[in-house]
């Protein structure tokens, strides 16, 4: 698989920008008034886990598209990052949901840079998703950090 693939223009805007939220939400935590910081920190978790539950359909739909695709690292994937989303929603501590998707983005980082350079995700993921992946996991790690010095 090609490490230089070209990243398309909407791969950019769509894979930054949903990162953005959440960097957000880790810069509010530290700066905004008492009590504003949890509730950024709350809807960093809701978004956190609906991002990370659609990486897992890109990579799922990706395999019903490409006949190339291994079917089961495509399920593996999906399911997987679709399971760390959802116990990110009802475990009962914030910060084990910060947690859970903070490992959550930085796994789907690693995971998925393998399954382009391995033709199981679009080539150009491999140099996409790393960084796109761990400026959601940094914008995680800051409000874990903030719940847990508050």
């Amino acid at each position: 698989m090609n490490q230089r693939a070209r990243i398309p223009t909407a791969s950019i805007v769509f894979g930054y920008g949903p990162m953005l939220p959440l960097v957000a939400a880790g810069v509010g935590a530290w700066m905004l008034a008492p009590g504003w910081g949890l509730i950024a920190v709350r809807l960093a978790i809701v978004w956190g886990a609906l991002i990370l539950s659609f990486i897992g359909g890109v990579r799922r739909g990706f395999g019903f598209a490409t006949p190339r695709a291994s079917t089961p690292v495509e399920i593996v994937a999906a399911v997987g990052y679709f399971t760390i989303a959802g116990l990110a929603l009802v475990v009962p501590f914030v910060s084990t949901s910060l947690a859970l998707l903070a490992a959550g983005y930085a796994l789907a980082a690693l995971l998925d840079r393998r399954a382009a350079l391995a033709g199981n995700a679009p080539a150009h993921f491999a140099r996409l998703r790393p960084p796109q992946l761990l400026l959601g996991c940094a914008g995680l790690a800051a409000c874990w950090a903030w719940v847990m010095l508050a």
